[in-house]
């Protein structure tokens, strides 16, 4: 079964209006958090929403704060919406203008009434869907984004999944929720350069068909790219190659497909007076509604509320 569908989910909001409180709200979001300094002005409103592998936390502060980060066991994806913020990590300044990447080692903060939002990754879940070893600091050689396109790829990404953690029942939906962090690590990965080739096989159908058998025997479980990739006993380079090269789709597709046809079945065989088509769409994993009755349309050639009433 996929480790993460026992994930602990976050919603929780904490305020602090003290040096000694806010460092107790800081730490539940990085425990290596230590406040160097803050003025009498100081407040803080913070909100984190995820779970175990993805923490994305809001932040609101008044007056001057200066902190300093012990980043380890995580990376995190800091931007800053407004006011006066300045950066360095492992004695390297960043560039706050843009979404900037705090690696493990030591981070340092200064901050002036601001709003900001940081993205955390469990190292150990983003070094398994990456299919590489991140335990060291050099195995990040960037601290912001490639290029202007990546980045608003991971903006828009950002944008997307921040949607779905402000909607109670879509971030308490493990299957949805699933898919939004893999979503976050993905761009994560290409925006900052995280990625490599790990020399691995990229495997043949025999993979690819341990592949597909986990997926349809878990399929109504949260999926993660790294849990189909242990299954099919490659990197998820390898595993995404090896799909492209057999299937001609990535795992991504063939889940949803697979999903889809999950979704006609109960659409089919439902009573229409006693459940929605967003109840068994949402079961299956779609949180995107629209985008859900674009795909089912494409597959089965009719909307989804028109199966259910057939």
């Amino acid at each position: 079964m996929p480790a993460d569908g026992a994930s602990r989910v976050l919603d929780t909001t904490r305020e602090a209006f003290d040096i000694k409180s806010a460092g107790e709200a800081l730490r539940h979001v990085a425990s290596g958090v230590t406040i160097r300094e803050a003025d009498s002005a100081f407040s803080l409103h913070q909100r984190t929403l995820g779970d175990d592998r993805l923490r994305l936390t809001r932040l609101r502060t008044t007056g001057f704060l200066h902190a300093h980060v012990d980043v380890s066991g995580y990376v995190a994806v800091g931007r800053v919406a407004s006011g006066g913020v300045r950066a360095v990590s492992n004695d390297s300044p960043l560039d706050v203008s843009a979404p900037f990447l705090l690696t493990p080692g030591s981070a340092e903060t200064w901050s002036s009434t601001a709003d900001a939002e940081a993205i955390g990754l469990d190292l150990a879940a983003l070094g398994a869907f990456s299919g590489r070893d991140l335990s060291s600091a050099g195995r990040f050689p960037h601290r912001g984004a490639l290029t202007s396109d990546l980045q608003d790829h991971w903006e828009a990404t950002i944008a997307h999944v921040s949607r779905i953690f402000d909607d109670e029942t879509l971030l308490r939906n493990d299957l949805i929720r699933q898919a939004a962090v893999d979503a976050v690590f993905a761009a994560t990965v290409s925006t900052f350069g995280i990625d490599a080739e790990t020399g691995e096989s990229t495997g043949g159908s025999a993979a690819v068909t341990r592949a597909t058998d986990f997926i349809d025997d878990h399929l109504g479980e949260p999926l993660s790219v790294a849990d189909i990739a242990a299954a099919a006993r490659l990197s998820v380079r390898g595993l995404q190659s090896a799909f492209q090269r057999t299937l001609g789709v990535t795992p991504a597709s063939y889940v949803r497909a697979a999903r889809l046809v999950a979704v006609n079945r109960d659409l089919t065989s439902a009573d229409a007076e006693a459940i929605t088509v967003a109840e068994i769409a949402r079961r299956w994993g779609f949180a995107h509604l629209p985008r859900f009755a674009q795909h089912y349309r494409a597959e089965f050639g009719e909307l989804p509320h028109e199966t259910l009433r057939r």
